[in-house]
């Protein structure tokens, strides 16, 4: 039968101490009375008689071979918490004193009820956990190399006892289970919840919040100390609502992937510190747990300490969060030589409101010209920058290629000409469908590049119900971004996208063997991290994202299709502070990842080649591109461009130029995709897309209004 570890000191009287005890040589004992005399002596106020007159005990510490003779334990209460004084009254100290505190979690907890005990903040502490001391906890957890191997919770409770035998500490070293934790809960009036299992977490507040026990949790970074007063507030949503309803019931069977977002919401990701967030992606790549330190631990005790004594104080702790950032103190040092005072941080202009968009009528309700300009208006762009300005008159539709809106990828607004290139061929289709196409006109002179349809016969043309059917499939095209099944897809269908992607000037480059995908993926992988890290890359990546309802440019959140984990970092990913941590530990291969397991899920890469590099080169290029999308989703394939980050850099010194510090990986990068995949001296890649098979929702992009 196993015998639990001894991790309390016995007490005995001069008449209960076993003769044992004192003949036995190799027991070390000791007498503190005296000393203590002389203290209680030199009291002020003077100590009343009773504790003069209270008989000594000896305390028995087996784990160290010890005997020690103390003061009673009134008197021990009196002089070991002398110097609380005017911090805590006589009053005050013994409230405490009737505490009753559970612990869960004793790495944190360690720091906490050790500081608990050194404030005499409680009558009784609870101390759960089921984990050994290993060398790697020593950073933080204040224990000797003679306790590894040992409950993390005999740890602390013996180092309590060691302070002060008379506080009574109960060990569950089984930790926090469905079936012990109401008999760890009962008769508490306060939970200290720092363990590292969601679930457990989720477990304690759930049964906390029914029987009306508080909840305090100290994260060790930034200093945040989090309080649940479900005292107080019996129907208060568990972690204040920031991961939902939760109910421990909802996490059984989730695994790590499906906890963590729900974890990382908890913690908001916006507030943690960089170092933290930052190893929020490094976990399982450079790191293997979260990274603590003693002092934010042990400060983690003081401020949890604060708490529990504002509640015996009869102070306001109101249910919320607040921050203890000693970084941000320091930061904060203030001269009192200094005369000139610092001038304030300049206010941060408040976001303009998009504009609104547009009622659009049906297609069957449009005119000839309002159909052709909304056409045009659908085509794709780089982030959804809708690089063009569209105009028209009675008898064209005029794609003009914007170049005020562009960003650094867009290498001599070579994407931008391929956005005015798709934009000219849904106007041609949608011309043709109403029957009043005529002619295209390429125009590129004096800096100016443009595209036009010109139409004829308008409101008199006839209709074509093919030509139809492709502007139907046009105007429904849309990115779809899922995670594909992998399937190949068939010869008939790689003929058909072949003969799409193919013009006298541009030929299809379709990647279908795994070994292929795979390689791609791992350059789109290593590709996608470099633009994170690179700090101009990573803002307009980020800027091109939106929430916002009624934004009309820019790439809706929602339709990146983002797995959960990846999903509920988003707040840490646009971090620049964040990113700026990974690249300098040469961290983040994490940040590639998500784009490398899309590609790698899919049924093929599609390169659409093209010659020539001059814009004009590109606009051409970007009317075969659409064609092909087109022709792949008429096919049952979702498409989802993946360019990238060097695509429209045409040499190695372009691509360094695009990245300050990343620029050689790029280069590098640009020069593993041409040597695996050789283009001739007059060609360039227009458009890199994967196809997929996929049941992710079509996301239609929205569009800047445009006025005929």
């Amino acid at each position: 039968m196993h015998t639990p570890p001894v991790a309390a000191a016995t007490l005995y009287s001069s008449d209960e101490l076993p003769a044992e005890l004192t003949a036995e040589p190799s027991v070390i004992v000791s007498d503190i009375t005296d000393g203590t005399t002389r203290a209680l002596d030199e009291l002020k106020p003077p100590a009343e008689q009773s504790l003069r007159d209270e008989t000594p005990r000896y305390a028995h510490f087996p784990w160290r071979n010890a005997l020690v003779k103390i003061p009673g334990p009134r008197t021990f209460r009196r002089l070991r918490l002398d110097r609380n004084r005017h911090k805590l009254t006589a009053a005050e100290q013994a409230a405490a004193g009737d505490l009753r505190i559970g612990v869960v979690g004793l790495s944190v907890g360690h720091a906490i009820s050790l500081t608990i005990a050194l404030e005499g903040l409680a009558g009784e502490l609870r101390l759960a956990d089921f984990d050994e001391l290993e060398l790697t906890n020593m950073n933080r957890i204040p224990a000797t190399l003679m306790d590894i191997h040992d409950n993390k919770a005999v740890i602390a409770a013996r180092r309590i006892a060691e302070i002060d035998p008379y506080l009574t500490t109960v060990i569950h070293s089984d930790g926090i289970t469905t079936e012990n934790i109401d008999e760890f809960l009962d008769g508490l009036d306060l939970v200290v919840e720092e363990c590292d299992s969601f679930d457990v977490k989720v477990l304690v507040r759930q049964k906390c919040r029914s029987r009306g026990i508080p909840v305090l949790m100290e994260t060790s970074d930034g200093g945040t100390l989090d309080v649940e007063r479900f005292d107080l507030e019996p129907d208060r949503p568990l972690f204040h609502g920031l991961a939902g309803d939760l109910r421990v019931e909802d996490l059984v069977g989730l695994d790590r992937a499906a906890l963590t977002p729900l974890a990382v919401r908890v913690l908001e990701p916006t507030k943690v510190t960089a170092p933290m967030a930052a190893s929020a992606i490094e976990l399982g790549h450079t790191v293997t747990a979260w990274p603590q330190l003693g002092g934010d631990v042990l400060l983690g005790g003081a401020t949890v300490a604060a708490a529990v004594r504002r509640l015996v104080q009869g102070k306001s702790l109101s249910s919320g969060r607040v921050r203890f950032d000693r970084d941000a103190w320091l930061d904060g040092l203030e001269d009192p030589i200094a005369t000139a005072a610092s001038d304030p941080a300049p206010q941060a202009s408040a976001a303009t409101q998009p504009p609104s968009t547009q009622v659009q009528p049906s297609v069957g309700e449009m005119s000839d010209l309002e159909l052709v300009v909304h056409a045009a208006s659908r085509a794709p762009s780089a982030g959804n920058q809708q690089p063009w300005q569209i105009t028209s008159d009675d008898d064209s539709v005029t794609i003009t290629l914007d170049r005020t809106r562009t960003s650094t990828l867009d290498v001599e607004h070579r994407a931008s000409a391929v956005a005015v290139g798709a934009a000219l061929h849904n106007a041609r289709v949608a011309a043709s469908a109403r029957g009043v196409f005529d002619d295209i006109e390429i125009v590129d002179d004096s800096g100016t590049l443009a595209g036009r349809a010109r139409l004829k016969g308008l409101e008199t043309g006839s209709r074509s119900a093919e030509a139809e059917a492709e502007l139907d499939a046009l105007l429904t095209r849309g990115t779809r971004r899922g995670v594909g099944d992998g399937s190949a897809p068939s010869d008939t269908d790689l003929v058909r996208l072949h003969d799409a992607g193919t013009s006298d000037r541009t030929r299809l480059l379709a990647l279908t063997d795994r070994r292929d995908i795979d390689r791609y993926a791992s350059i789109i992988s290593r590709s996608d991290r470099a633009r994170f890290l690179t700090p101009e890359l990573h803002r307009e990546m980020f800027e091109e994202l939106t929430t916002d309802p009624a934004a009309v440019e820019g790439i809706d959140v929602a339709s990146l299709d983002l797995p959960p984990a990846m999903s509920g970092m988003l707040d840490v990913l646009r971090r620049a502070d964040v990113m700026a941590l990974l690249d300098k530990w040469g961290g983040g291969a994490a940040l590639g990842a998500d784009a490398g397991s899309r590609v790698a899920s899919s049924s093929a890469i599609l390169v659409l080649v093209q010659r020539g590099t001059a814009p004009v080169d590109y606009l051409r290029g970007g009317i075969v591109a659409e064609q092909l999308w087109v022709a792949a989703e008429r096919l049952g394939f979702a498409v989802h461009p993946m360019t990238p980050t060097f695509l429209y850099a045409g040499d190695d010194e372009t691509a360094r130029a695009l990245s300050s510090n990343h620029g050689d990986e790029l280069a590098a990068l640009r020069r593993e995709m041409v040597e695996t995949w050789p283009l001739d001296a007059d060609e360039a890649p227009t458009i890199v897309m994967r196809l997929s098979r996929t049941d992710s929702p079509l996301e239609v992009s929205r569009r800047l209004p445009v006025r005929l």
